[in-house]
């Protein structure tokens, strides 16, 4: 698991493929975009990965996203 610790951004619908791979290789994976039906395919696809997985419906580019990273992942720092 090359990517454990890390956190990717990867928008849906585009990069499923992108996602998949990290997901794969240990990284949390941040889905985020507002194809909600692709997101929940996605999501349960990737459930029982080794990386971690979560869908934001909306802009990356806000502090609700920032929120939601901190949020969801904290305990992914230690």
């Amino acid at each position: 698991m090359r990517l454990a610790g890390t956190v990717a951004v990867v928008a849906v619908p585009g990069g499923e493929a992108l996602a998949r791979r990290l997901a794969g290789e240990g990284a949390t994976v941040v889905l985020a975009g507002d194809d909600g039906d692709e997101a929940g395919r996605l999501l349960a696809e990737l459930d029982d990965g080794p990386g971690r997985v979560a869908y934001f419906s909306g802009d990356a580019d806000s502090d609700a996203f920032v929120e939601f990273v901190a949020e969801q992942f904290a305990d992914s720092r230690k």
